[in-house]
């Protein structure tokens, strides 16, 4: 991620400090809150694809693209797989579909996508440039996140640190994405690639379908959640992606791999 500042905490470790030097400031004097500073946000690209789509190679060229100029950390893509062009025994998921459902019809082609969950735009040529202007806005909310892996009973562990303005609601979303799926895809010639690697596809959702509601506070919020890996997917290849989102849209986003 291109920035993350925990100003509130930084105020409180500076006042703890300032204590320790000047005995005479009062108890209920020492520590002072600040709100977190804007910082810069990172991109989430939610494209809703399909395997048999043949413009979707496209759109997934297009955010190669887009992630080769600002890196994968910076903007962060989530295939989700679903809708009119989705392959129900291939990549297609519940998941996805709930979310194709929530925001579109049957009538809407593929590839689309949802840029920080603002309009839902068809046209992978103008997708940089929603990026590119999403980058220039700034966000109050800092994420950390890291995790852990056990081998052993293929156990993830994950735990994440939220800051925000102090009574600011919103939603923190969990998901499971992997890279280097082989498996069938329409291309925009119409023939069938079989030996089609599929990126960021979107596997599970952690904690609900539409994650939780977090309220922030002066401190980061700590949140820790572990779950199984499912035996389908490999360690290696997967990542957690965390993201707060309300009405308005995705504030802040992080991605880290599962397995280091």
């Amino acid at each position: 991620m291109r920035a993350r500042y925990k100003i509130g905490m930084l105020a409180m470790v500076l006042g703890a400090m300032f204590a320790g030097s000047c005995s005479n400031i009062a108890e209920d004097e020492r520590l002072i809150y600040v709100e977190p500073a804007e910082v810069n946000r990172t991109v989430l690209i939610e494209d809703f694809t399909g395997q048999k789509c043949v413009n979707c190679p496209n759109a997934t060229n297009a955010i190669h693209d887009i992630q080769e100029a600002y890196g994968e950390e910076t903007v962060i893509a989530v295939a989700i797989h679903c809708g009119p062009f989705g392959l129900a025994s291939g990549l297609m998921t519940d998941l996805g579909q709930t979310y194709w459902n929530h925001w579109f019809s049957d009538t809407q082609g593929q590839p689309v996508a949802k840029i920080n969950r603002g309009a839902a735009n068809d046209e992978y040529s103008q997708w940089a440039s929603v990026v590119s202007n999403e980058l220039k806005k700034t966000t109050d909310v800092s994420l950390d996140l890291s995790t852990s892996y056990d081998d052993t009973k293929r156990e993830v562990s994950i735990d994440i640190s939220a800051l925000g303005k102090v009574g600011v609601k919103e939603k923190l979303q969990i998901w499971v994405i992997e890279d280097g799926i082989v498996a069938a895809q329409k291309q925009p010639d119409g023939s069938t690639n079989k030996q089609y690697v599929h990126n960021h596809v979107l596997r599970e959702a952690i904690n609900g379908d539409w994650g939780e509601d977090i309220t922030f506070t002066e401190t980061p919020l700590p949140l820790h959640r572990t779950f199984v890996l499912n035996e389908k997917y490999v360690a290696e290849n997967c990542a957690i992606v965390a993201f707060t989102y309300s009405d308005n849209g995705v504030s802040q986003a992080i991605i880290k791999k599962i397995k280091k």
